[in-house]
């Protein structure tokens, strides 16, 4: 989809780089199986949580103060009702992931723990990123004025 507007294109953009940012660690992960990690993957795993600590922290709190709101007053408050109780998920997990994958941290000692948490936040931040496509930069697009938008991306970058 094309997208109009400039904040919707811009979590657009990001969605875009978090799949295949964590495509790629899913992928890596398969193939690998449940053999040691490499340095490689190990390297892999840090952007991982380096991405995903920014996701949560910056993307997860704009969207969850400035659009989610707008969203309620629009009558689409279920959908971002949805969309924060699946950043809470995604917190929860991300923080565990983050602590793992720290360089000198417990990460290759405890590969098995955080290659299952790997996998499961790659699955629920597709799933995540697709609803909020579907969902959230729609009704954005139907939803902004230009100088709104203009705000939201001024505040945003």
């Amino acid at each position: 989809m094309d997208f109009n507007r400039h904040i919707s294109r811009r979590l657009h953009e990001e969605h875009e780089a978090t799949l295949a940012l964590w495509g790629r660690l899913e992928q890596a992960l398969a193939m690998r199986g449940s053999k040691p990690p490499t340095e490689e993957d190990l390297r892999l795993v840090r952007d991982c949580a380096a991405q995903i600590a920014d996701e949560v922290t910056r993307h997860f709190a704009f969207e969850e103060a400035d659009l989610f709101p707008l969203l309620a007053a629009a009558g689409e408050g279920d959908i971002a009702e949805l969309l924060a109780e699946e950043h809470a998920t995604i917190r929860a997990a991300a923080q565990r992931f983050g602590e793992l994958a720290r360089p000198g941290g417990e990460g290759q000692a405890k590969w098995p723990e955080m290659r299952a948490l790997a996998l499961e936040l790659a699955e629920r931040l597709v799933s995540h990123v697709q609803k909020e496509e579907m969902s959230l930069l729609p009704s954005l697009e139907d939803l902004l004025d230009e100088e709104t938008d203009r705000e939201l991306a001024g505040s945003y970058a």
